[in-house]
């Protein structure tokens, strides 16, 4: 796999990272913790495990991967993002907003947007909200910007827990579906330590990723040693 390819990899698995989280920025400035995601296609798998460390100001993530590769990943709320290689110490830099922190799923669990997972923010409109039983469910359309890509969301919530999310691509068929589920308690705020993305490519061709987290540690319990790390000045430059 070349660079630009792993580039690209390595971003949808941050996004694949922040689907777990929802902590309120008010209790949790900083955290920490193991995750391993396993992609399913064709009856092959692949793993992928990593030690992610988050801090609340600035939007700071540091991610350290150690299958299949060994490799670091520090992206921001400004959308810098780097990817580096220790082994042949040598980093990729780009700079969009769409990698931004403040654009994944992530930032908005973090920062108690679990009602409508950002949806409000990336100019998506509530079209419908229906109740059964102590389920709600909210169908979301996209902004004319989206429109080719996206056609619409379904949210569906358990309480005050979003459990299920639906995308429609441009064409009216579906796109993704995510599961949240195993809720724990971190803090006073309950966030799932599991989740399972299911990506449809054709009817028959589709890509299904479980993803699971352990070791959760908020504050002053992190791993400060990872949030801290700094790619080496002499790092070559990949383009």
């Amino acid at each position: 796999m070349n660079q630009k390819k792993r580039f690209y990899l390595v971003l949808g698995l941050l996004s694949v990272m922040s689907l777990a989280f929802s902590f309120s920025a008010n209790t949790v400035k900083k955290i920490s913790m193991i995750m391993v995601a396993r992609s399913n296609k064709n009856g092959k798998t692949a793993t992928i495990k990593s030690e992610i460390a988050y801090q609340v100001a600035g939007g700071k993530m540091v991610s350290h991967f150690t299958q299949p590769n060994n490799q670091y990943i520090i992206n921001n709320a400004k959308g810098e993002v780097s990817i580096y290689d220790p082994a042949k110490n040598t980093v990729i830099q780009q700079v969009n907003y769409i990698f931004s922190t403040e654009t994944t799923q992530f930032y908005y669990f973090l920062n108690n947007q679990k009602s409508d997972l950002g949806l409000r923010n990336m100019g998506f409109t509530n079209k419908a909200t229906k109740f059964e039983k102590n389920l709600m469910i909210s169908t979301w359309i996209a902004p004319a910007k989206l429109s080719k890509s996206i056609r619409s969301v379904e949210l569906v919530h358990n309480g005050g827990n979003p459990i299920y999310t639906k995308y429609i691509d441009g064409e009216g068929k579906v796109m993704k579906k995510v599961y949240y589920y195993n809720f724990q308690k971190v803090g006073d705020i309950e966030f799932p330590l599991a989740v399972t993305q299911i990506d449809f490519f054709t009817a028959k061709d589709s890509v299904i990723t479980k993803t699971s987290y352990a070791e959760v540690k908020i504050n002053e319990a992190i791993n400060n040693e990872l949030l801290n790390f700094t790619i080496p000045l002499n790092a070559k430059a990949l383009k």
